[in-house]
């Protein structure tokens, strides 16, 4: 759904009354009505999202700069009235005292301080030593500890992908979960209609709707506020993975594959199966968006239905490594060999390894990274503070020549723990 603007004067103050969605598309249109609104010479202006369905993360952003403009510019943008929906996150996210019109009571900075507890497997540190794995040096390698992560597997991707209509599952990521998959934010929309690349680190959620050169919509956990999502197929856990390191090429290369990194991650491992979050500065990735809605989609007509020329107008492929200095959050499972039962559909070998693997990869503008294993939650609160620019599957093309390869990283860090799956009820592998 789009979002709609009406404005209207009232007084010296003008009132832009908002209907639909407020979220990474829209939230550049309510951004431009309030600069229209300064260069007309009104420097009051009240937001009605009475009737908005949906507040995102991005949209709060862009709520924090219209306030923002206004200031600038010596007026005031306040939100006068809020529909339940919009109302809930605002005071979930302690964002009420500041985006809504001011109230006689209340300690506004006090309500937005969002002070995150420690969170389990990312308090204690153990011994930490470098590790050499084929072209890769892990630096401050600490071994991954506990018990495995237990895992969902939800939905069948080849199903989904390949035109058929599995039923979307509802769920809620806390601070502590991560996954990956085919799905939206959740809201009132069809998810066969918003579904696209999704990822999810430490509870913070981005999503690229399926359409071209789409905007990535987000959810990040700000107070009580966390996310809900739908997914029709995918992956998700509970508990951040316990081992760690930071990791840069073995050798005098510029640069680490991705495949490779992984394939070292499952030998110091020690599991047929482990979680993977990485985050990395960017030589150069290689993956697929989805670009048109599977509502569309039929067994004659899908990205899986064999031919070149209908597979190019379900997918964007990245004809050569792209955002190259940039960072990345890598989220993902990988397995050895082509993995077993009920992991096994759900993964695809690295070619030339013998080694499985999903990913999925957000993409944000650079951020120097610490050498060495650093804490996990931080480093998405610190990545999370920026816009995401794409959400993408990771994939490898090796063809001769014309071939894009594989994903690259200079350096980063990397989290990893074994990981136990189970199949969600009702689902299909």
């Amino acid at each position: 759904m789009d979002l709609s603007i009406e404005r209207s004067e009232r007084d010296d103050a003008v009132l832009l009354v908002l209907v639909g969605r407020l979220d990474a598309e829209t939230g550049p249109d309510l951004e431009s009505a309030v600069r229209a609104e300064m260069k007309r010479g009104f420097h009051t202006i009240r937001l009605d999202l009475n009737e908005v369905s949906f507040l995102s993360s991005a949209g709060i952003r862009g709520l924090f700069e219209t306030q923002r403009t206004a200031k600038t510019a010596g007026g005031t943008c306040f939100v006068s009235r809020a529909s339940a929906t919009v109302r809930k996150v605002l005071d979930l996210t302690r964002l009420t005292p500041i985006l809504m019109e001011p109230t006689a009571t209340g300690d506004a900075a006090a309500a937005a301080g969002a002070h995150h507890k420690p969170l389990a497997g990312q308090g204690s540190r153990r011994p930490a030593v470098d590790v050499r794995a084929g072209a890769v040096q892990f630096l401050a390698m600490e071994a991954a500890t506990g018990q495995p992560l237990q895992a969902e597997l939800i939905g069948s991707a080849i199903e989904v992908i390949s035109g058929g209509r599995a039923a979307p599952a509802s769920r809620q990521l806390t601070r502590q979960a991560c996954g990956l998959g085919i799905g939206a934010l959740a809201d009132a929309s069809d998810p066969l209609l918003r579904a696209g690349e999704l990822a999810g680190v430490c509870g913070a959620v981005f999503h690229r709707p399926p359409q071209p050169h789409a905007v990535v919509d987000y959810v990040v956990p700000t107070g009580s506020l966390q996310a809900d999502v739908t997914l029709l197929s995918g992956l998700l856990w509970q508990g951040l993975p316990s081992g760690r390191a930071g990791f840069e090429p073995g050798d005098d290369e510029p640069s680490v594959r991705v495949d490779a990194i992984v394939e070292g991650l499952l030998t110091q491992g020690q599991a047929e199966a482990i979680v993977v979050v990485l985050v990395g500065e960017v030589q150069g990735l290689v993956g697929a968006e989805l670009i048109r809605p599977l509502r569309e989609s039929s067994p004659h007509d899908s990205p899986l239905a064999g031919k070149r020329d209908t597979t190019a107008g379900w997918l964007s492929f990245s004809r050569e490594p792209v955002y190259a200095r940039h960072t990345a959050l890598i989220v993902g499972v990988a397995c050895r060999g082509r993995g077993t039962a009920p992991l096994a559909p759900f993964v695809r070998l690295f070619p030339g390894r013998d080694v499985a693997a999903h990913l999925h990869a957000v993409v944000f503008p650079y951020r120097p990274l610490r050498r060495g294993g650093v804490d996990l939650a931080a480093t998405v609160d610190d990545l999370a503070g920026s816009v995401p620019v794409a959400v993408m599957h990771l994939m490898a093309d090796p063809q001769p020549v014309l071939g894009s390869g594989c994903s690259e990283l200079i350096r980063g860090c990397v989290w990893y723990a074994p990981l136990d799956v189970r199949t969600a009820a009702g689902a299909s592998p």
